[in-house]
């Protein structure tokens, strides 16, 4: 059972990858939003305030880094966990810099959202 009221949203621009996850989750009793495009997971950040955010690096226009800056600019804190298929680098060297809280590497395992949404949300 969810402990955070506040849903959960997961940025891709993966549509399958969304749905698979969002169908994990709401099995689970979470309350999920979608978005498959940067500027439209930032809109759903800034107006419904989600609990926690399971967001891709690599979308087409604003990317993951896009996102993390643009929060970061207009003093916007949320829990961001980033989910990659690139396990180091200065793309994310960069987002740990900008206040992503977690890695998970794709393709996501999906028992282990539960257990990062338990420790973060």
């Amino acid at each position: 059972m969810p402990i955070n009221p506040n849903p959960i949203l997961i940025i891709d621009d993966e549509a399958g990858a969304c749905e698979m996850i969002k169908s994990y989750l709401e099995e689970r009793d979470y309350s999920v939003l979608t978005a498959l495009d940067g500027q439209s997971g930032l809109d759903i950040i800034k107006t419904q305030k989600p609990a926690l955010v399971f967001m891709d690096i690599h979308m087409p226009g604003l990317d993951g880094l896009g996102v993390l800056s643009e929060l970061k600019k207009e003093g916007i804190s949320a829990k961001i966990i980033l989910m990659t298929g690139v396990e180091e680098g200065p793309e994310l060297d960069a987002a740990k810099a900008l206040g992503i809280i977690d890695i998970i590497k794709k393709p996501v395992h999906l028992p282990l959202l539960s257990e990062l949404i338990v420790k973060y949300a």
